[in-house]
């Protein structure tokens, strides 16, 4: 049976991740270098971190909706963000484009093998309570938030 709330959520997160990959194709290569306004991090490495993101939301989701814990979370946004763009100052561009399409169509899998009564399940991220749905949301969100930035950044 499909639910009109989970096809929301899949529909609005696609339509999201969609719109970042079609920036994120469109830069040229001086903007996909350029660092951000908001934290100096190049426009690149921002894709590539959401590109990082799909992946951990599609773990989390496959992980909360079989009951498995979610992993801990020893540092904080700010540090996993500094520890990434130390490690990946210059993400290969094809590479990450190819990650956000691939990694895009994984998640919104993974929201759509939501069953209904799955997305009010509370999950604990570190000290974090939350929802399946809020944290389907907040993949979104994290979309958003990064889309904005570069658009800012480039002055679109």
């Amino acid at each position: 049976m499909r639910s009109l709330e989970i096809d929301r959520l899949a529909r609005s997160f696609a339509d999201a991740a969609v719109a970042f990959l079609g920036l994120v194709e469109n830069l040229g290569t001086a903007q996909w270098e350029k660092p951000t306004i908001d934290d100096g991090r190049p426009i690149g490495t921002i894709a590539h971190h959401v590109a990082l993101g799909y992946a951990i939301g599609t773990w989390r989701i496959v992980a909360a909706q079989s009951g498995y814990p979610q992993p801990l979370q020893l540092s904080t946004a700010d540090e996993r963000n500094a520890a990434h763009a130390a490690a990946t100052p210059g993400p290969d561009r094809a590479m990450t484009v190819m990650l956000l399409r691939t990694g895009g169509a994984s998640l919104e899998a993974g929201i759509r093998s939501l069953r209904p009564s799955q997305l009010e399940i509370q999950i604990s991220i570190g000290a974090f309570k939350e929802t399946i749905a809020t944290l389907v949301e907040s993949c979104r969100s994290h979309i958003l938030e990064h889309d904005a930035t570069i658009r800012k950044s480039i002055g679109v």
